[in-house]
């Protein structure tokens, strides 16, 4: 008898301890409450990680690191927590290229064409694009929203946005804070749905360009970004 308790004690030991890896596994993948929306599978997100292929974008100072490949991977975790969350995700681009299209020669125009198009076939509830800045002064730092200033919902989403980020990210490294902006940028007007550029900070500034190669900080700016999201959604229900 005293055998088979033991047995029987040790296999549950053993279990439990199995299913303690697995949460410690989720924990270390997954470090943020994700917010589930009941509808969140009938709502569409576009995410737009900015640049790539042959147009990098802004260069890390210190880093030399190239904008479009902080852009994608910011943007890849965006889309992975808003998944988790119950919404569709759409990208607009998912590696390290540029849209063309045959005889085209003005491949940016064709790029930006082409993600405009697939906004517009996605008929979002909301559009981000994610970007990093750059500035002459390099005191500049921090993350900042642009909006179409036509696109009252683009309005209200980056306000919503922008205060999201000045509470979680620049009030917390030391950014100063900012107000929306209005922006004239083919993405911001090429749809009529809701649409906001995110500078997510400068890489200029050489403590935002230390934070912004860091992985948990990538993850961090990710889950404040589907914060607000979420917020400016559920304020349109």
């Amino acid at each position: 008898m005293h055998n088979t308790v033991s047995k029987k004690a040790w296999i549950f030991k053993a279990a439990a301890m199995a299913l303690s890896a697995v949460f410690v596994a989720l924990a270390l993948t997954t470090p943020f409450i994700i917010v589930s929306v009941s509808d969140g599978a009938r709502t569409v997100v576009v995410v737009d990680a900015g640049h790539g292929g042959a147009d990098g974008g802004v260069i890390g100072r210190r880093t030399g690191v190239k904008e479009s490949e902080l852009n994608l991977k910011v943007a890849k975790l965006l889309g992975e927590y808003l998944a988790s969350g119950g919404y569709k995700v759409v990208y607009t681009r998912r590696n390290d290229t540029m849209h063309t299209f045959p005889g085209v020669s003005n491949r940016k125009r064709a790029d930006m064409f082409k993600r405009g198009e697939i906004i517009n076939n996605a008929k979002p509830a909301a559009m981000v694009s994610v970007h990093m800045n750059y500035y002459s002064a390099s005191s500049r730092r921090g993350a900042q929203v642009f909006f179409d200033r036509t696109d009252d919902g683009g309005r209200a989403f980056a306000n919503i946005m922008q205060d999201t980020l000045n509470r979680d990210v620049n009030s917390v490294g030391g950014g100063r804070e900012y107000s929306a902006l209005s922006a004239e940028k083919y993405l911001l007007s090429c749809s009529p749905y809701p649409s906001i550029i995110v500078e997510c900070g400068f890489l200029s500034n050489p403590f935002d360009e230390e934070n912004l190669v860091r992985a948990d900080y990538q993850a961090n700016l990710a889950y404040t970004l589907y914060l607000g999201i979420v917020e400016f959604l559920n304020t349109e229900s």
